[in-house]
């Protein structure tokens, strides 16, 4: 009785653990087809200031497009520029 309890919370939890890896999976995958981001997500992502982004931008090592008064940054501009920056 005592080992069919544990047996039943134990394939509980896997399922359990199932569901939030493929939630993790999805949320990776909707990550990757996003493009684009706004300034306040690149500041969060990179841990800057605004202030930092805007030099990146005034300086050139960051492309962006201004649309309407926001700055959007390809995710691919943001990944070469991070390589770039490498110190060996």
């Amino acid at each position: 009785m005592y080992r069919d309890f544990i047996e039943d919370l134990l394939e509980k939890q896997k399922d359990e653990i199932i569901e939030h890896i493929k939630g993790e999976f999805e949320f990776s995958k909707n990550q990757q087809e996003k493009n684009w981001i706004k300034s306040a997500q690149l500041c969060e992502i990179l841990s800057c200031s605004p202030a930092t982004l805007f030099r990146l931008r005034t300086d050139g090592i960051l492309p962006c497009s201004l649309i309407q008064g926001t700055y959007y940054y390809k995710l691919s501009d943001i990944d070469e520029m991070m390589e770039d920056g490498k110190v060996f």
